[in-house]
């Protein structure tokens, strides 16, 4: 009976038989690796689509607020108010993303409540 030969690689410096190198497990290993890189990639694609639905439903329930806003808004017109009365109680415009900002003045008003004259002059 022969003995196997042992079988030095340059590369890996790893000793093998023939026995060693079984092709059925060679195989196997190399489906778990394309299946664990098959499957990362369909998890982005679940985690992509998540997000769709996600910003789907989000731009539909601002589209829902946005129209009731608009209605309300227009309502309180209806019952007598002014736009100007509806800013001063703090209600914002439809169509508006933020309050305006006050424009600076050219002096600063300390903790004391004294005016100074502003830098930016």
């Amino acid at each position: 009976m022969a003995h196997p030969v042992a079988v030095t690689t340059p590369r890996a410096r790893k000793t093998t038989t023939p026995r060693d190198s079984r092709p059925d497990e060679a195989a196997q290993r190399a489906r778990e690796l394309i299946e664990a890189d098959v499957n990362a990639r369909v998890e982005a694609v679940r985690q992509v689509v998540a997000a769709t639905n996600d910003a789907d439903d989000a731009e539909r329930r601002w589209k829902d607020a946005s129209a009731a806003h608009e209605r309300a808004w227009r309502a309180a017109i209806d019952a007598g108010w002014s736009e100007k009365d509806l800013r001063a109680t703090g209600a914002r415009a439809p169509g508006q993303t933020s309050r305006p900002r006050r424009a600076r003045s050219a002096g600063t008003r300390s903790s004391t409540g004294a005016v100074s004259a502003s830098s930016e002059e």
